[in-house]
């Protein structure tokens, strides 16, 4: 009874030891190519970090993109850089899942032509900020490349989260 007892207290030791923790999401900010996303302020207090998570469901594990970031603070431009899958010196990745489907299709010979799709739907740490002083920021997102054959491969699209 006292080696089970030993190995249970043991186990949730190393697993709350071992969770590297990823914040508290502040917000979700969908990102396309058309036009700039904006998270809206937020406040912040000197010395607080903002990391920038990409989310991702794309056709292909390693999709190439770039991502325009601005941030502002009380209305002053104060970073404005790109982000992409390598930016962080870290690949710190979360939430990863394939999901697969197949798909019918039609075509003018009355076959059908079924295929298969993988997506591979992700979390990636790609930059972390922190607040010089106290203040309202904001933080603005455009996609401005992504790897041609991945272009549709982005089905549900490409959103920062951003998480204290």
């Amino acid at each position: 009874m006292k080696i089970i007892l030993k190995t249970i207290v043991l186990t949730v030791l190393l697993t709350l030891c071992g969770c590297h923790s990823v914040g508290k999401e502040l917000i979700e900010v969908p990102v396309t190519k058309e036009e700039i996303t904006s998270s809206g302020e937020i406040n912040l207090k000197k010395g607080e970090t903002i990391s920038f998570w990409t989310k991702i469901n794309s056709g292909t594990p390693y999709p190439e993109y770039t991502i325009k970031y601005l941030i502002e603070e009380n209305k002053k431009t104060i970073e404005f850089d790109s982000i992409s899958r390598f930016t962080y010196e870290k690949n710190h990745i979360i939430n990863a899942k394939p999901t697969s489907e197949d798909i019918t299709e039609k075509n003018f010979e009355e076959k059908d032509t079924i295929i298969h799709r993988e997506n591979f739907e992700f979390e990636l740490e790609n930059k972390k900020f922190t607040a010089p002083k106290d203040g309202k920021y904001t933080f603005a997102f455009k996609l401005t490349k992504y790897e041609p054959e991945s272009q549709s491969s982005f089905s549900s699209g490409v959103s920062i989260i951003l998480r204290k």
